[in-house]
């Protein structure tokens, strides 16, 4: 990420003002486009505590902005409906799982988050800026803070993009004034996930590696990735030889020398192009196609780089799983188990 682009505080505050004429009736349906019909103003003002200190919201938010990894997802989720939010890789149209979740409500403005654009975050006019799922960086914080209440990353999260998505939904319930709707959606989807553990027992403790394979790499998530969480709390248990190669960081750089560390039970592995045939990198690659997992077919394919700002099928899954959240989960589920199972069999 281009950190060289962020603008000061200063900056953002003469763009602010120079907006400021042209902006100060919104629009209808803008403000339809908004939290306004969550819940209701019980509860404010609110403080929320989070890793930049603490940030306190006057009145319930009528125009919210989320800028995280699946922010804008769990705040649909909760029925706070952005003005506009960021898409996790930069896609420029809704996904279709997200879209369904909508239903006839105003779609969120689709932004960048991986390089800001702080005049146009300050032109959304917003009162509340979510800042949870994020590479948590302080001068980006600081800069979002200027232009509207910025709520950042729970207290004491340490890796960037390894907010749990529970602690992701809370944390935006709190200055949302949907807490309650919160704890539901929370409820909610831990049960589906204990569910469909308990349907599949023959995933209990098996060791899983996962990763995505792209520029003729080889990369290994690590136990904070949103995707790895999603595993786990299937019964699978992490690589230990990958979780010590823990960087602060939600993947790892597997070089040649260091492939056989993922050897293990099953490996799950976004390697697919968009006619849903394995990168020839990798077919070709002989450390890979030595190890004993691929060589025993204990290994599931899906959709990589390639796929996953698609509007395919594999496209939807690829996303869905990737970002997570109540809603990601919901869609990826039925189609993720299938998946694990046959390589286990090894199907794959």
């Amino acid at each position: 990420m281009a950190l060289s682009r962020i603008r000061s505080v200063a900056a953002v505050a003469i763009a602010v003002l120079a907006l400021s004429t042209g902006l100060a009736a919104c629009s209808q349906d803008d403000t339809k486009n908004s939290a306004a019909s969550t819940g209701d103003t019980a509860g404010f003002p609110v403080t929320i505590d989070h890793l930049y200190g603490s940030t306190t919201i006057k009145a319930k938010p009528q125009r919210v902005v989320t800028l995280g990894g699946g922010d804008m997802e769990a705040a649909i989720a909760l029925g706070v409906i952005p003005v506009a939010g960021a898409d996790w890789f930069g896609n420029t149209q809704l996904r279709g799982w997200v879209k369904s979740a909508l239903g006839d409500r105003p779609a969120p403005k689709l932004i960048n988050a991986s390089e800001p654009k702080y005049e146009e975050i300050a032109a959304l006019q917003p009162d509340l800026i979510i800042y949870v799922n994020t590479i948590n960086d302080k001068k980006q914080f600081d800069t979002l803070n200027a232009i509207a209440p910025t709520i950042a990353a729970p207290a004491g999260t340490k890796n960037v993009y390894g907010v749990p998505w529970q602690d992701q939904v809370r944390e935006i319930a709190k200055p949302t004034g949907t807490a309650s709707a919160g704890e539901q959606v929370v409820k909610d989807t831990e049960t589906l996930l204990t569910d469909t553990a308990k349907a599949n027992p023959d995933f209990a403790g098996k060791v899983i590696t996962a990763g995505v394979y792209s520029a003729n790499s080889l990369n290994a998530w690590l136990p904070s990735d949103p995707r790895m969480r999603l595993l786990t709390s299937l019964g699978f248990k992490t690589n230990p030889q990958i979780d010590a190669l823990e960087n602060g960081d939600f993947y790892v750089k597997i070089s040649p020398e260091l492939t056989p560390k993922l050897n293990a039970d099953v490996i799950f592995m976004a390697a697919l192009d968009g006619a849903g045939k394995l990168d020839p990198a990798l077919v070709n690659d002989k450390v890979w196609n030595a190890l004993p997992t691929v060589k025993s077919g204990h290994v599931a394919y899906w959709g990589g780089a390639p796929v996953i700002n698609t509007a395919t099928p594999s496209g939807e899954f690829s996303s869905a799983m990737s970002i997570g959240g109540p809603l990601g989960i919901k869609y990826a589920l039925p189609k993720l188990v299938p998946m694990l199972k046959n390589a286990l069999a090894g199907k794959g």
